[in-house]
C-alpha cells in the first residue's frame, strides 16, 4: 500500500515540531533568558555570550522539548544548567561568583515572577526609546545593534570610553526605569 503524502510540514507523531511554534517560544522568552543568565552571573562579561550560548543549545535541542509543557521552566532549567557548568569552569578564576544558596533564590523568583506579553514590553522600549536624546538613541544603537566596540565609538564621537561607558549604564537604568513604569512594575 502506498503511503499518502503528508500535507503537514512534519510527520504526525515524530519529535519534529510544526515550524513557527518552538521559534515563536524561544523568540517570546529569549530576552527572559538573557536577564536569567546575567543575574545568575552579575558581573561577569561572558554572560551575554553564555546567554547566547543557551539560546543556541535551546534551538538545537528543539525536538527534546515536549510541546504544550511549561517552555520557560525547560529553558531555564537549561540556562540554569550551562551557568552551573560555566561557574565550576570559573571557580578557579579570579571572577567572584554569587553563593550557590543566592543562585538558588534568584532561580526562585524568576521562576515566580509573571512576566508581562513580549508585545507590552516591546512596546514600552519603544515609547521608552523615543523619549531619549537624539545623540543617546545613537549610542544605545552603535552599541547594541550593530556591536561596534565602545573604543570605536569613542574614536569616532571624539570621547573616551569610560565617558560612554558612564552613559550607557545611566541609560540602561533610564530604560528600565521608565518601561517598568509604562507596565506598572514600580
Amino acid at each position: 500500500m502506498d503511503k499518502k503524502p503528508s500535507i503537514l510540514p512534519f510527520e504526525p507523531g515524530t519529535a519534529s515540531k510544526p515550524p513557527g511554534v518552538f521559534d515563536r517560544l524561544l523568540a517570546d522568552h529569549s530576552a527572559s533568558i538573557r536577564l536569567y543568565v546575567r543575574s545568575l552571573m552579575p558581573g561577569y562579561e561572558g554572560a551575554d555570550d553564555l546567554a547566547q550560548e543557551t539560546l543556541l543549545k535551546l534551538w538545537e535541542k528543539r525536538d527534546q522539548y515536549a510541546e504544550g509543557t511549561y517552555f520557560k521552566a525547560w529553558a531555564f532549567q537549561f540556562a540554569k544548567f550551562l551557568v552551573m557548568n560555566q561557574r565550576r569552569k570559573l571557580a578557579r578564576s579570579p571572577v567572584v561568583l554569587l553563593d550557590d544558596e543566592m543562585v538558588e533564590q534568584i532561580d526562585r523568583r524568576w521562576m515566580e515572577m509573571e512576566e508581562p506579553p513580549m508585545d507590552d514590553q516591546h512596546s514600552a522600549l519603544n515609547q521608552c526609546l523615543e523619549l531619549l536624546k537624539t545623540e543617546d538613541r545613537q549610542l544605545l544603537h552603535a552599541r547594541y545593534a550593530t556591536g561596534m566596540s565602545l573604543e570605536t565609538y569613542a574614536v569616532q564621537e571624539g570621547t573616551r570610553p569610560g565617558t560612554l561607558k558612564a552613559r550607557l549604564f545611566r541609560l540602561r537604568d533610564a530604560l528600565r526605569d521608565c518601561i517598568d513604569r509604562r507596565l506598572g512594575n514600580s
